[in-house]
This record gives structure tokens, C-alpha cells and sequence, in this order.
């Protein structure tokens, strides 16, 4: 039911929004890896991805990750993909964006903001990550709700919900309007040469393995003691 609440809300956006549904592969993530010439395969999959729609192309802006169907509770599994999985694909595509309109200033930029989805058990969050100032690489959640099915039973979680998708609804549309002006700044400048491209930036410090680093989630429970680090509290 996820997908189709998504397509109604880009509802009316078209021109400008994409969402594509189905497991694929971030593109942000090859795009990158190759222009840092990195030596290790990583293919992160989604299970929907949020497009801008450019002149000729497309551009990924978010992407919804979903922990297994309805009620399906697995910890490490959704542990996994909303504190590892989730944050590494939006860096990879505010790297792709400040790369591809890497002749924009920083100010625009710095509007920037990129999104996640994540479904697990009967609850959905939204996070966003964006780069405040130089340096600086913010990640937080910004809306936890639980997933409503039955009108009756669940009636009073329908508000959070729509308040979700309503929210993402409108940051994407501020987004492309930052995501334009990046364009026109970046086709008015000189620029053609890419610091990513010129060595600068260390390749990506980080690859993921699902097979050696899940297991290590088994141990760690929602509910935690007060003085521990919890990955996500009840």
C-alpha cells in the first residue's frame, strides 16, 4: 500500500517529480564509484527512488527502503537498512548533485536536502540529510508515524501518516526549485574540471557488507538500558 499512497502524492508534480517503483539500483552510487575509480563492487537497490526530471535526464533526490511486508518485524534487518543503508545512499546522492552542477555556489547548495523512506514492522520514517555549512553533513529523522490499514481500528495514526507524506510532499517541491537554480548557476560558470575527478576527495571510506556486519545487530534490542547506546528506542 506504500507505493500507491506515494504515486498520490506526487500527484500533480509530474513535470517535475518521478517516482519509480520497484527494486533498482541507485544510480548516484555507480555514477560516483566510477568517478572515484573505486576497486570494490557495491550496488545499492532500492525498493522505489524519487527523480527529479531534468531538460534531458534525471537526477535522484530520495528512495524508499522497505525492512520486509506489513507487520514483518526482523531488528537487524530494518537496524541495517535505516542506520547503514538509508545514509549512505542520500550521501552518495548529494555527492552526485554537487557533482553534476558542480559550477553552483555553495549557497544554493547548502538548501540542498535529500530524502528516505523507511518501512519496517507498521511503522514508517522519514529522514533527510543536507549539508548545512561547509564541512558539515547533517542526517536526522524528521517524522515517525505508524502505518494505518484498518480505518476503524487505527483511525487516530491516519493524521501522522498523511502528515508524512504531506511534508515530503512539499520539501521535494522547495527541493526542485533549489535543484533548478543549481542548473542555471552551473550552465552560466567556466567550470569544467571536477575536484571529485581530480583526486582531492579520498575514495568512499566506507563499503558496506550486509553478510559480515548484520550479524553483529542480532545482540542489540529496541529496548535498551538507560546508559547504553540503543540504535532505536521503542
Amino acid at each position: 500500500m506504500i507505493h500507491p499512497f506515494l504515486k498520490c502524492t506526487f500527484f500533480g508534480l509530474e513535470k517535475c517529480l518521478h517516482y519509480h517503483v520497484g527494486e533498482i539500483a541507485l544510480s548516484s552510487v555507480k555514477s560516483c564509484r566510477e568517478r572515484r575509480k573505486c576497486n570494490t563492487l557495491f550496488v545499492q537497490k532500492a525498493d522505489g527512488v524519487f527523480l527529479a526530471r531534468l531538460k534531458k535526464s534525471f537526477i535522484e533526490i530520495g528512495y524508499l527502503e522497505m525492512s520486509g511486508g506489513y507487520g514483518h518485524k526482523d531488528f537487524s534487518r530494518s537496524t541495517w537498512d535505516g542506520c547503514c543503508k538509508l545514509p549512505i545512499g542520500n550521501a552518495y546522492m548529494l555527492e552526485e548533485i554537487g557533482e553534476r552542477f558542480r559550477g553552483a555556489s555553495c549557497k544554493p547548495f547548502s538548501k540542498i536536502s535529500v530524502f528516505s523512506l523507511h518501512t519496517y514492522d507498521n511503522r514508517i520514517e522519514l529522514w533527510r540529510m543536507y549539508v548545512p555549512s561547509c564541512g558539515v553533513l547533517q542526517y536526522e529523522r524528521t517524522h515517525r508515524a505508524t502505518v494505518p490499514i484498518c480505518f476503524e481500528d487505527e483511525r487516530k495514526y491516519i493524521f501522522d501518516f498523511v502528515v508524512v507524506l504531506w511534508d515530503l510532499r512539499c520539501w521535494l517541491q522547495k527541493f526542485i526549485e533549489v535543484i533548478y537554480k543549481l542548473r542555471d548557476e552551473h550552465n552560466d560558470s567556466d567550470v569544467n574540471v571536477s575536484n571529485l575527478s581530480s583526486g582531492i576527495l579520498p575514495p568512499h571510506p566506507f563499503t558496506p557488507q550486509k553478510d559480515k556486519y548484520k550479524k553483529g545487530i542480532t545482540t542489540t534490542y529496541a529496548k535498551s538500558e538507560p546508559d547504553s547506546s540503543f540504535v532505536r528506542p521503542d
